[in-house]
């Protein structure tokens, strides 16, 4: 058993004299050689080197998952430490280890890692919000819609797979792959390019969700079951991810999965359990509201991409030195500041070789909120919305999440 305690990393690879709001950073970040990547890496073992540079876990050769029928469960927003708050639970009693998300800690990029078993390095899509050149515009590639609401991209033509720099990995394998997914995104443009033509279940509620498991699994040929749900991280950022709504509708997550786990006791199959990230909590007094800073807002010359914890600048020609003066001047007790070509140097996005379309889709500065800090902005036609569990920064509680393995 993995303890909850986390080891911090002290990050002095981005010190730079020019720009002081650099120094002596401590943070964690993302262990490309144990993460959710390697966990994919491991499960398509038998396949491998389908996707190479990202090595398998050591902790899961003992359940020789290619040789058996297996469920990966994704339960998004189930973080490390929260898992580790509720330590009489099912869940937490098959714990086999941590692991580290990818960067950014958020949805669009880690789910996106976890169907095609590459990082942002490899397959290019850094956060909710991308500015994606192609398109002409900043644009959320799970809707598949332009930044400011308008027609889904695929009404136009335009297929969700153009805009992914690595291709679908379950329909190569040559065991049987079957995805099940919640009913509203099941057959979605984007879940098409990440999964492409394999089986496919859906799910409307979470005993939906362990119905179809128990008849993905029954096929013949080990298959390998890809699941996913949703409604803890939609929960946690509504009400807070230690709020005792999320921790309710956690509990009723964890029996329903030990029944589960007992329906299927005999099976032979093995179900491992992870998460894309964990969140952290903010409040409306930790948020900077770009309006309210009309000089950094002038230097800008797209709106900001990414996520409120890990957000993607675009600056105008000539005015990066007078952004980095900026933010260490009003905004370095909540803000740390990134050269954007400095963090994908340091390995940030993952291993190997970046994707050529990498570069473009992460600006000229990353913004890290401090602490429980968040970043906004917002277009004329968007409505205001607040958010209290946030994730796609480096805490502790974004970036660990748990590695659960269960033999029924």
């Amino acid at each position: 058993m993995t303890n909850c305690t986390a080891k911090l990393c002290l990050f002095r690879s981005l010190v730079s004299d020019h720009n002081p709001v650099l120094l002596s950073v401590a943070m964690l970040l993302p262990d490309y050689n144990n993460s959710i990547v390697n966990l994919v890496s491991s499960l398509v073992s038998k396949d491998a080197p389908v996707r190479g540079i990202y090595p398998q876990l050591p902790v899961l050769d003992e359940y020789r998952l290619d040789q058996r029928p297996v469920v990966l469960l994704v339960i998004d927003g189930l973080g490390y430490n929260f898992l580790c708050q509720h330590s009489d639970s099912f869940l937490y009693q098959a714990l086999a280890g941590q692991l580290t998300s990818v960067f950014p800690t958020t949805t669009a990029t880690a789910v996106t890692a976890l169907a095609l078993g590459v990082p942002a390095q490899q397959h290019g899509i850094t956060g909710w919000f991308t500015y994606f050149r192609e398109l002409g515009c900043v644009a959320a590639p799970l809707p598949f819609t332009p930044r400011g609401g308008g027609r889904d991209f695929s009404e136009l033509g335009v297929r969700a797979e153009a805009l992914l720099d690595a291709a679908a990995l379950l329909p190569t394998l040559s065991r049987p792959a079957t995805l099940v997914n919640p009913c509203y995104i099941a057959d979605s443009p984007y879940s098409q390019a990440l999964f492409g033509g394999v089986d496919r279940q859906s799910h409307r509620h979470l005993s939906g969700l362990f119905d179809a498991l128990s008849q993905a699994l029954a096929q013949p040929g080990n298959p390998l079951v890809w699941s996913y749900w949703t409604e803890l991280d939609g929960m946690a950022h509504q009400y807070g991810i230690n709020s005792e709504q999320v921790a309710k509708h956690f509990r009723q997550i964890d029996r329903e999965f030990a029944d589960f786990s007992a329906r299927i006791a005999g099976s032979g199959a093995a179900i491992v359990v992870t998460a894309d990230h964990g969140l952290i909590d903010t409040a409306p007094d930790r948020t900077v509201h770009v309006d309210q800073h009309p000089k950094l807002a002038e230097m800008l010359q797209l709106p900001l991409c990414g996520e409120p914890r890990a957000a993607f600048c675009y600056l105008k020609s000539g005015y990066e030195d007078a952004f980095d003066q900026y933010v260490e001047s009003h905004l370095t007790e909540s803000i740390c500041s990134y050269r954007s070509r400095d963090v994908l140097e340091a390995g940030w996005f993952g291993l190997g070789e970046p994707s050529q379309r990498l570069p473009e889709r992460i600006g000229d500065r990353v913004l890290l909120p401090r602490d429980n800090w968040i970043i906004k902005d917002r277009l004329l036609q968007e409505q205001s919305f607040e958010q209290i569990g946030v994730h796609g920064g480096l805490s502790e509680e974004e970036l660990l999440v748990p590695l659960v393995v269960v033999e029924p």
